[in-house]
């Protein structure tokens, strides 16, 4: 590096200093606020449009979809056209999106707003980090990455305690609004404080637009079909027709895979095992999650009659234990193996499962709260595990695009599982209502409403009894699809432990051979 390239580096280095740091964190903040913090406003959006699930879990999904499938190319795209640039037209269309979100008069329109934010937040989450490591020398970046990921694990902890606070006070609309206040604030700064970044004049084979177009035609074809099971079976075209032409899709993805001149992420390190075995328990415990916090907090606000800074708080236990436990796992995994960590963390997942899968009209917060703590602690073991086994099998040059692939695949789970688990609890809600309601008039019209979960509405249109049969149908179903969640889990949790197996363990006399000075060294 010649001195005029050295000086260049120094004042990029200078001008992203604490200002720029703060401005992306707040940025970063919002957008793991915004994946979280939806569960618990779902029920007052309900109530508002009058919508059943299958719309409400759009409007979750709309957003993790366009993440997902923007936040790759993203990446490439920003190293081609300058990542200051392309961040700040990612912020400005997650602000834009926020605002349509606010004022939307409609679900589509919320739906639409929610696309939009996933749009900017696949670009803030992408090039933040990237803008940050790139400006710091490199013996400070473990440091930086410790410091966002505690901003990122925090909103992901608070989202629900957050949100629950702002629909209690203010409605659900001002949990959007004050994301266009903060993200108007961030952008100035970061004009002031960041440097331009030159354009890539180096050749690289580009962004592979086409990949990432049939990565999401394909989610939204396969979350699409299975979101119908809300009123439709499985054999119904509605449902099988859009997953099939979904799997298809996938199937034209991994020809296009093979010949694309700058693929979605290096195919063949993730052939390297144990990875395939852990991206299919990292997909199982990613469903799980997302899928079983979504219903829940729907059945405690409906059935149970929790305000949402209650279900927000009762939710809050297991973000914060995931957290809490995600730095504990890698230590864990040293003493006892890649295999007995991930087998615990999913044995705590499936034990906290099963608690919930008991709730009844009786059931107390601080018991959901101790269940849900419990899965929590078990996410929190089982995620970081998983990633770092994955990760530790892989060359050195293919770690970032498998750490982005793992990423990926978290958050196309994360929206799956919303579907599936959504798709399982509305099929078990219909069969306990078509079951419990002979002696209520024109029952069958009201099965729509049941299956969303539309408890209070039915109070006021037809009286308890009714609303009180509808909550214990909907109460049976959301717990038979936690059940069947549970015992899945338990399957893996068993499994996982030969199949890893002591991958990752550090024996006592490998950490004294580390810690003993080499007598070839002279002190």
């Amino acid at each position: 590096m010649d001195h005029a390239q050295k000086v260049a580096v120094g004042r990029r280095a200078a001008g992203l200093g604490g200002v720029a740091l703060a401005a992306f964190a707040v940025g970063q903040f919002l957008v793991g606020l915004d994946t979280s913090v939806m569960s618990v406003a779902l029920p007052s959006i309900q109530r508002e449009f009058g919508v059943g699930m299958a719309q409400l879990q759009w409007a979750v999904m709309a957003y993790m979809v366009a993440g997902a499938a923007l936040a790759v190319p993203f990446g490439a795209l920003g190293d081609r056209v300058g990542r200051r640039r392309l961040y700040l037209i990612g912020a400005s269309c997650f602000a834009a999106g926020s605002a349509i979100s606010a004022a939307s008069p409609a679900i589509e329109v919320l739906i639409a707003g929610r696309a939009l934010q996933g749009v900017g937040a696949a670009a803030m989450g992408t090039l933040a980090l990237a803008m940050l490591t790139s400006a710091v020398p490199h013996d400070g970046i473990p440091k930086l990455i410790g410091l966002w990921t505690a901003v990122t694990s925090g909103a992901a902890a608070f989202g629900p305690l957050i949100g629950g606070f702002l629909v209690s006070a203010l409605g659900w609309r001002s949990v959007f609004g004050i994301n266009v206040v903060l993200i108007l604030l961030v952008i100035p700064l970061v004009i002031k404080v960041v440097p331009k970044d030159a354009k890539s004049t180096g050749g690289g084979a580009g962004v592979d637009w086409l990949g990432s177009a049939l990565l999401t035609v394909a989610l939204i074809l396969i979350a699409g079909g299975l979101s119908m099971l809300e009123n439709a079976t499985f054999t119904e075209p509605i449902v099988w027709a859009p997953v099939l032409a979904g799997l298809l899709v996938i199937v034209a993805l991994a020809i296009q895979q093979r010949r694309s001149a700058a693929p979605l992420t290096d195919w063949s390190a993730i052939k390297v095992p144990p990875i395939p075995a852990t991206l299919v328990l990292l997909v199982l415990l990613s469903m799980v999650l997302a899928g079983a916090l979504l219903q829940q907090t729907m059945l405690v606000q409906n059935v149970l009659g929790f305000t949402p800074m209650l279900a927000g708080l009762v939710s809050f236990g297991a973000s914060a234990l995931v957290v809490i436990f995600s730095p504990i796992s890698p230590l864990i995994m040293r003493k006892i193996g890649l295999g007995p960590v991930t087998g615990l963390g999913l044995l705590l997942t499936s034990v906290g499962l099963f608690g919930l899968s008991r709730i009844n009209d009786s059931t107390t917060a601080v018991t959901i709260g101790a269940w849900l703590g419990l899965m929590g602690a078990g996410i929190g073991l089982g995620i970081p595990a998983v990633s770092a086994g994955a990760m530790s099998s892989i060359p050195r040059a293919s770690m970032g695009a498998v750490s982005g692939f793992l990423n990926l695949i978290s958050q196309i789970s994360a929206v799956l599982g919303i579907a599936v688990v959504g798709g399982l609890s509305a099929s078990r809600t219909e069969a306990a209502w078509s079951a419990s309601s002979r002696d209520i008039p024109n029952a069958e019209s009201l099965v729509g409403q049941v299956v969303s979960g539309a408890i209070p509405e039915l109070r006021q249109q037809l009286g308890d009894r009714v609303a009180k049969v509808a909550g214990e149908a909907y109460t049976d179903g959301v717990t038979e699809a936690l059940l069947i969640a549970a015992i899945g889990v338990l399957i893996a949790a068993v499994i996982a432990v030969p199949l890893l197996g002591r991958r990752g363990r550090v024996s006592t006399s490998d950490t004294r051979s580390e810690a003993a000075p080499n007598p070839d060294v002279v002190g």
